[in-house]
């Protein structure tokens, strides 16, 4: 089973963006960098220093809003 990840933060346009125009179909994992849990996920993945939002699918890094709805309606 494909594991899909969207790594996201509060009061963030993009990472609201993207939310917003998630195809049907398709339910990654939100986390939250904000919160504990999610900063110590994306330290696993190695994001901690860069821009919000990103997608991981089968650990797999997508950075970007348009590049990450293109691949989330890939996957729907």
């Amino acid at each position: 089973m494909t594991e899909i990840i969207l790594f996201t933060k509060p009061d963030c346009q993009k990472c609201d963006y993207v939310k917003c125009h998630m195809p049907e179909g398709v339910s990654p994992r939100i986390v939250n960098t904000s919160e504990a849990d999610g900063l110590a996920e994306a330290a696993y993945y190695e994001l901690l220093n860069k821009n919000l939002p990103i997608l991981v699918v089968d650990d797999v890094v997508y950075e970007g809003a348009i590049i990450i709805i293109n691949k989330l309606k890939e996957l729907a």
